[in-house]
């Protein structure tokens, strides 16, 4: 019976190495984001788009080894936490992946100078990297003060998304038909990061859940 449990265990702590593996390589796909942006890199930002394929094939592997865990074994209420919480954590990572890809195709497409837009692109970016290392950071170590504290760096990036869509508006209403296209672009790759700032908030709901199994809803 003691050996079955610690195989459980160890079964278990495998599932978060490989939620935490997909949380580091979300956070690549960022890093090299940005310097795809800033360098005008059009072949790394192809490298992103490739790259999902096998942040995809991790998501697909924790789900499979969490209903085989569960199917398996009949796990306490608190492992049973820990693994619907690594499930739903590895989906809002995926979701977070999918907005790189899509900003990384916003850059392959785009033909003419647009270095005014692309600028606040990184500066919403420069904002949302450090709101995802540390909800990883507090996955790995069970800091719920950690992941409650990533709600202020939404707010933040929420005020920012909406003051640069105001700004946006305001210039497209003013410009040629060509800039008025390219800002209403621009809006939607800033609301990608938006949404990866409100997946990260998910991600912390989840952390909180596993822990101490209590529900709760950031705002």
């Amino acid at each position: 019976m003691m050996q079955n449990r610690k195989h459980f265990i160890d079964e278990l702590n495998d599932l978060n190495r490989r939620v935490s593996q997909m949380g580091d390589e979300v956070t690549k796909s960022y890093l090299q984001l940005l310097k795809a942006l800033e360098n005008n890199d059009i072949e790394l930002a192809e490298n992103i788009m490739e790259k999902d394929k096998f942040i995809n094939e991790l998501e697909v592997s924790i789900n499979v080894e969490a209903y085989l865990l569960i199917a398996k074994q009949c796990p306490v209420a608190s492992d049973l936490r820990r693994i619907i919480s690594g499930v739903k954590i590895a989906n809002d990572l995926e979701r977070i992946a999918d907005y790189a890809v899509n900003i990384a195709k916003y850059l392959v497409q785009t033909k003419n100078d647009n270095e005014p837009f692309v600028s606040r692109i990184i500066t919403l970016i420069n904002l949302f990297l450090p709101m995802l290392k540390e909800i990883m950071d507090s996955f790995d170590t069970g800091d719920i003060n950690a992941a409650l504290n990533v709600n202020i760096k939404d707010e933040e990036i929420d005020k920012t998304y909406k003051s640069y869509v105001k700004e946006f508006i305001k210039l497209a209403k003013a410009s040629t038909d060509e800039e008025a296209e390219e800002a209403m672009r621009v809006i939607l790759v800033l609301k990608q990061i938006e949404r990866a700032g409100d997946h990260v908030t998910n991600i912390a709901e989840n952390i909180v859940y596993m822990i101490n199994g209590k529900r709760i809803e950031l705002d």
